[in-house]
């Protein structure tokens, strides 16, 4: 009987880390991914392609449970069989707590938080129907620790590592392997961001605050994506399933 190709979906998968993590993921099997910005899908799609894997993608927001569901579908009609599930989708907002937007607060948590959610929850009656599967659930040495000026995004990350230690603990025993990825500042939107931010209340320059966020590893460097992306690849190749429920931190020894 042919085996089924293994499949992975990939959530925030068009840009940034998601895109790293999208095409080093199509080296291993086929890819679903999912963004809400149809041109960057389609451009990872055409890399992928290009590249001899095979790939699909979704038009769609990750708080919406019709998103994830809509991937799960994808990967049944190509006849594939998903193996991997990788939450990347999220979002984050800085400022003082005490006049944090409570608005913001709560989309922070729909995205991260909830939109993970739904994915778990979807992609988990197919993995647990074959006995097998891994949920990689992208957190951040935030999910760890705080920062000052970040409640809202360190908390939504608390939040992920939590939920996956849950999944180890009460899915381990069927085949099911959860892991929170905690990486440190990563080269992207995002870490531009916190570079602006850092700008604007030091009132430094841009070199200066980027070395600044660069000193918070003790390798004194912003990680590049596809770094994680070999950290994700290496999660969901369960080639060390006691890993599950264990945050795998990337931050240089920080």
């Amino acid at each position: 009987m042919h085996e089924k190709r293994s499949a992975t979906i990939v959530t925030g998968g068009g840009r940034g880390i998601g895109r790293a993590i999208s095409l080093r993921m199509a080296r291993e099997g086929a890819v679903v991914f999912v963004g809400r910005t149809e041109a960057d899908l389609s451009s990872v799609a055409a890399e992928i392609t290009a590249a001899g894997s095979e790939a699909g993608f979704v038009v769609g927001d990750v708080r919406d449970p019709a998103t994830a569901a809509s991937a799960v579908k994808v990967v049944a009609e190509r006849g594939w069989q998903l193996r991997s599930l990788v939450c990347n989708a999220g979002i984050g907002r800085s400022g003082a707590t005490e006049s944090f937007d409570m608005a913001a607060w709560r989309d922070i948590f729909a995205v991260n938080v909830e939109g993970a959610m739904h994915f778990v929850q979807a992609c988990l009656p197919t993995m647990l129907g074959v006995g097998q599967g891994t949920i990689c659930l992208m957190s951040s040495i935030a999910g760890l620790k705080g920062y000052s000026h970040t409640a809202a995004y360190a908390a939504s990350k608390h939040a992920l590592v939590g939920l996956a230690r849950s999944l180890a603990q009460e899915y381990g025993k069927r085949g099911i392997v959860a892991v929170p990825v905690c990486p440190g500042f990563v080269e992207g939107e995002m870490t531009d961001r916190t570079i602006r931010g850092l700008m604007d209340r030091r009132g430094i320059g841009e070199p200066e605050a980027r070395a600044r966020i660069a000193r918070t590893n003790p390798q004194r460097r912003i990680l590049p994506p596809e770094e994680i992306a070999d950290a994700v690849a290496f999660v969901c190749s369960r080639a060390v399933p006691s890993l599950s429920g264990n945050p795998l931190v990337l931050s240089g020894g920080e």
